[in-house]
């Protein structure tokens, strides 16, 4: 779950800012963190941007638990894991967003 190119560029300018990291150390230490506390911070990061996306449990056909990633109407992607799920959002989002140029 890593931002790459220009999407990367600009988390780093938005959370030094945001949270007034004095240093490339501190945004080290993030890197560090668990995923799933990083996502949330990258979720802000994206509601900055205007990319919004959504992860909603739902029961497949055999009533098992899965997740969909909702990019838009049109593109859904689904996951067997909430982890799964948030890494496919991230990705998703992070390609958007270099999309954009």
């Amino acid at each position: 779950m890593k931002l790459t190119g220009k999407c990367k560029e600009d988390f780093e300018k938005w959370v030094y800012i945001k949270y007034e990291l004095n240093n490339i150390l501190e945004l080290r230490k993030f890197n560090d963190y668990p995923e799933s506390m990083q996502y949330g911070v990258y979720v802000d990061f994206f509601d900055s941007v205007g990319i919004y996306m959504s992860i909603n449990p739902i029961e497949n056909d055999a009533y098992e638990r899965m997740y969909q990633v909702y990019e838009d109407e049109n593109h859904i992607i689904s996951c067997e894991t909430r982890q799964e799920a948030r890494t496919a959002a991230i990705e998703k989002e992070n390609e958007i967003h270099n999309s954009k140029g």
